[in-house]
């Protein structure tokens, strides 16, 4: 029989919580609470709590032993402002409880409390921060972005569950036409994967950096900047390896040229990666430099906007070849696991497209826009074309993205229309955005889904908003394989994936105080399943799977949102088990089958600007999930979270 563990509360937390409560006393129901202290002067301070009681009934993956347990996360955030100081503590706690607890590490036992751990109860976050006049130094945890994320991007994204920070110093001096910064620290991504509840220890990443950037020009609307960043990666214990990455880039924008009507931004990166052989002595892992494999990459990105009239004209471009800062599993395809997304490179793609690799490709887009004056409609063309490539040689050196026989290309097309709808006043910008967002929440769909509570849109008595479109996505060989022109060798043209998709968002009022919106989306793919799929367009070849989804919100003034949805999704099905009614709801017996549909409701009530409820109750499905150049694998979710946000 399963053991299963109790449930024990996080103490420091409550503790830290309680006495704030108590030394704060009727000021807990305002915004924040002012202090005179000695040395100090007048002090801010504000208290977070953000509680989330979750029920996982599946998760829809091979391991039996991570499914019908209850949890309990917690974060506490503190932080004490008086100029020019400020002072900013967090802590996090998981607990799992009801969660078998017989099986082992090697049968995929990850679940387990943060609370056992002494080192596991000192702050997940911890900064002190000096900043007066022209120069801001902070020691302890900091997020550092450099350019568009390129070289170096340590930040929260929130729909996909990262939360990285270097832990060291960092100093910025910005004078005049002058900005200098530098940092040194070890990379310390949040403990606690919101999405999959696994705890994992920090990465003993080093990384240090500088940059230095000038504007120029009458009214300064010109940088140029340089940067520099090296990474020193702990030695990896399963593949043997330890790697060193340098990167030197440079960037400008200008993003008000000709009165504003035409904006540019170019970076270009440099990057060398070296990396040697290790050898197992015992428990350690030692690397002796006589095996060292160096190889070169570069991450260019460009852009240009221009104005004209009631025309928008954009144009990217990105190459990056071989070029990710932190290493990999498997050649150039994805990040080496969550805790070690350490940039992000624009990927040109909208976030609801799943791309195999950024790290190994190059290519551009172009987008149009027509909004004529005064009116509210907007007509958008966005279409993009790169190539990629995710294998390497027999050297184990990366093959080039548009490569001969390897390369592969992607196209994607699509047009849109858009209607503006009027601001609706809210009060200092109505409720705020729930804490962590939907990744908290252990499901990345319910946003994208219209789900999310505070991303509903809000329209003016009389008005509405509405945005549609529909686009065709192609990829596919570019070459013949280097195999030869067997029956089961791969064609130029062949396809990878091939999708119509077409969405539409109406957003309208019903009332004074409410308003509905209904979001639809669906999509017919084929896929690669290791059987060739010629490059013509066959409509009656062409379903292999569909994806989509259809959600209703109602929102009534600014405090309640209830929403919902259901997805489908049967991509992740075998032949002939594919139907979207066939276990729709997934099935473990005789064999274990994705769900193809996945119902889910959602209840958020804002009862003050900053506080708020928070219920979820469903499925929501898994796959590739992407937001701001960076993407990772999720699985699906089956169950139902409470979410409880306190600020004083």
């Amino acid at each position: 029989m399963p053991s299963h563990t109790t449930p024990s509360l996080p103490l420091p937390l409550a503790i830290t919580l309680g006495a704030a409560l108590t030394v704060f006393g009727p000021a807990a129901r305002a915004q924040g609470l002012v202090r005179r202290l000695p040395g100090l002067g007048p002090t801010a301070f504000t208290v977070t709590s953000t509680s989330l009681t979750r029920y996982r009934a599946q998760n829809f993956d091979d391991n039996l032993h991570d499914d019908h347990f209850f949890s309990l996360t917690e974060r506490l955030d503190l932080s004490a402002t008086a100029a020019p100081w400020r002072l900013y503590v967090r802590w996090d706690g998981f607990v799992p409880w009801n969660h078998d607890t017989s099986c082992t590490t090697d049968q995929g036992c990850y679940l387990r409390s943060t609370l056992g751990d002494l080192a596991r109860l000192a702050p997940e976050r911890v900064s002190l921060r000096y900043q007066r006049g022209d120069l801001t130094v902070e020691a302890g945890d900091f997020y550092q972005v450099f350019g568009r994320g390129l070289a170096l991007a340590f930040r929260k994204v929130d729909p996909i569950g990262l939360d990285g920070t270097l832990r060291g110093t960092r100093v910025e001096l910005d004078h005049g036409r002058m900005n200098i910064r530098g940092f040194a620290g070890v990379s310390n991504p949040q403990n606690l994967d919101p999405l999959s509840l696994e705890v994992f220890s920090d990465p003993t990443d080093l990384l240090a950096g500088g940059s230095a950037v000038a504007r120029v020009g009458a009214d300064q609307d010109v940088e140029l900047g340089v940067h520099v960043v090296h990474a020193t990666f702990e030695g990896n214990r399963d593949n043997r390896r330890q790697d060193d990455v340098d990167i030197a880039g440079g960037r400008v924008e200008a993003p008000s040229l000709l009165g504003g009507d035409l904006t540019l931004y170019g970076e270009l990166n440099i990057a060398r990666r070296r990396t040697q052989l290790c050898r197992r002595v015992g428990a350690d892992l030692q690397c002796d430099g006589s095996s060292v494999n160096t190889r070169p990459g570069r991450g260019i990105f460009g852009a240009v906007q221009l104005l004209r009239g009631s025309w928008t004209f954009l144009v990217e471009w990105k190459d990056y070849t071989h070029y990710l800062l932190a290493p990999t599993e498997s050649a150039n395809a994805t990040p080496r696991d969550v805790a070690r997304l350490y940039s992000a490179a624009p990927s040109l793609e909208r976030d609801d497209q799943r791309p195999f690799t950024n790290a190994n490709a190059r290519g551009g887009r172009l987008r149009v826009d027509y909004n004529r004056p005064g009116s509210p409609w907007i007509f958008t063309f966005n279409s993009l074309l790169y190539g990629w490539a995710e294998s390497s040689d027999s050297n184990n050196n990366p093959i080039d993205p548009w490569d001969d026989r390897e390369g592969m290309v992607t196209t994607h097309s699509y047009l849109a229309l858009r209607r503006r709808s009027r601001p609706v006043a809210s009060p200092q910008g109505g409720p705020s955005a729930p804490a962590g967002g939907a990744a908290v929440g252990g499901a990345a769909a319910p946003a994208a889904a219209g789900l999310g509570g505070a991303g509903a849109t809000r329209v003016s008595s009389g008005d509405y908003f509405l945005t549609a479109s529909v686009g065709y996505r192609r990829e596919f060989r570019r070459a013949d394989d280097a195999a030869g022109m067997s029956p089961d060798a791969q064609r130029a043209g062949d396809l990878r994936h091939e999708s119509l998709q077409a969405d539409i968002d109406w957003a309208f009022p019903v009332g004074p105080q409410d308003s509905l919106e209904l979001r639809v989306d669906h999509r017919f793919e084929r896929n690669y399943r290791f059987t060739r799929i010629p490059g013509a367009f066959d409509w009656d070849d062409l379903v292999t799977g569909v994806r989509g989804g259809v959600a209703l919100t109602w929102t009534h003034g600014l405090p309640l949102v209830v929403s919902a949805s259901l997805r489908w999704d049967n991509t992740n099905r075998g032949p002939g088990s594919a139907e979207l009614l066939t276990d729709p709801l997934g099935s473990t017996s005789p064999v274990l089958r994705q769900p193809t549909l996945y119902p889910s409701a959602e209840l958020r009530w804002n009862f003050t600007i900053s506080n708020f409820v928070r219920l979820f109750a469903g499925m929501t499905p898994g796959g590739r999930v992407c937001s701001g150049g960076v993407c990772r694998d999720v699985a699906p979710f089956q169950g139902a979270l409470a979410e409880l946000v306190l600020r004083i």
